[in-house]
């Protein structure tokens, strides 16, 4: 049967019109749009609506150009409009991801991805890391108040609470700093321990309260004063554990309007893995899930919307993304 798909992606998809474009944004943006654009297309049927910043090149023949402040959503209405499914991929930040899945669920397209309800809590660190605690989830403590920081020896990390991935994360030396950065950086920040252990993600393919784990990756971070910088990702470099699996299905209860690809960022310790956060979409590691795994994501997607079935894959082959550091505008 065929189907019109709308495949938008923030960046390149006309969400900045009017403002910077950041190189490294764009790049990373274009992985994921390409990624996703390439598994639709492999789909028997589908046809494809994407939106594009004028700034760029169109990824599609007939990709709806934004460029102007102000355009982009009668552009995305216009998409939108004419779809029987979307997928959203889109930075968590400022509500943003949630307020457009909730356009999706409002127009009656299905939405091939997380509900906007899981996508809200999914944007805080603080909300994502009470709801994981209450399923009996190890998460990383946080602090809002610069005043009541425990007395907790080694280093300290300062971010955004609803900051996605390293964006704005400071690596401070000791409480009495994270306590002088926090303060500083207001009430959207918290703080939280340092913990030992290896930086490392999850790939997952959620079904409405159920998980398939299709990758354990290595995350590479690049120390530049107090500034950390998320590398490269070392897609299915880590053999995935029964401890792994059980991590991806209690998320997926805890959570049970995920749906689709859902990265999980995490910290192996000598005790098992600490959740740091969740990204209810696609992340950078998945554009190497067809080339780890041989699984089309989106298909996949279409299935677990459908009928709540997932994926099964063999043993990812690892595939190493390298970031670029740049952030030049465009």
């Amino acid at each position: 049967m065929n189907q019109r798909i709308f495949v938008f992606e923030f960046i390149t998809g006309g969400g900045l019109a009017g403002q910077p474009l950041p190189a490294s944004l764009v790049r990373e943006g274009r992985l994921m749009r390409d990624a996703l654009l390439r598994d639709a297309a492999d789909i028997a049927g589908a046809e494809l609506v994407t939106l594009h910043d004028a700034r760029l090149e169109a990824a599609l023949p007939g990709s709806i150009a934004v460029a102007e402040t102000g355009a982009f959503d009668a552009a995305f209405d216009a998409a939108l409009a004419g779809a029987d499914a979307a997928l959203i991929v889109a930075p968590e930040t400022g509500d943003l991801l949630a307020t457009l899945a909730a356009r999706v669920e409002a127009s009656g397209s299905r939405l091939l991805g997380c509900d906007a309800a899981s996508c809200r809590v999914a944007a805080s660190k603080s909300r994502t890391a009470r709801v994981l605690a209450e399923a009996g989830v190890a998460v990383l403590p946080h602090y809002s108040d610069a005043d009541a920081l425990p007395d907790v020896l080694g280093a300290w990390a300062v971010k955004p609470d609803d900051g996605a991935g390293c964006e704005g994360l400071q690596r401070l030396g000791d409480r009495a700093a994270a306590a002088r950065v926090l303060r500083a950086a207001g009430p959207d920040h918290i703080a939280q321990p340092w913990l030992d252990g290896e930086a490392r993600s999850m790939n997952l393919l959620c079904a409405r309260g159920r998980a398939a784990l299709l990758s354990v990756n290595r995350q590479v971070l690049e120390h530049r004063g107090e500034r950390v910088r998320l590398a490269a990702l070392a897609v299915g470099a880590v053999d995935a554990t029964p401890q792994h699996a059980a991590l991806a299905q209690r998320i997926a209860a805890a959570l049970p309007g995920l749906l689709g690809p859902v990265g999980v960022d995490f910290i192996e310790t000598a005790d098992g893995p600490v959740v740091v956060e969740i990204n209810p979409r696609m992340s950078t590691s998945a554009c190497a899930l067809r080339a780890a795994t041989g699984l089309n994501l989106v298909a996949a997607t279409l299935s677990a919307a459908r009928d709540g079935s997932l994926p099964s894959t063999d043993a990812p082959r690892p595939h190493t993304l390298t970031l670029d550091a740049h952030e030049e505008a465009v």
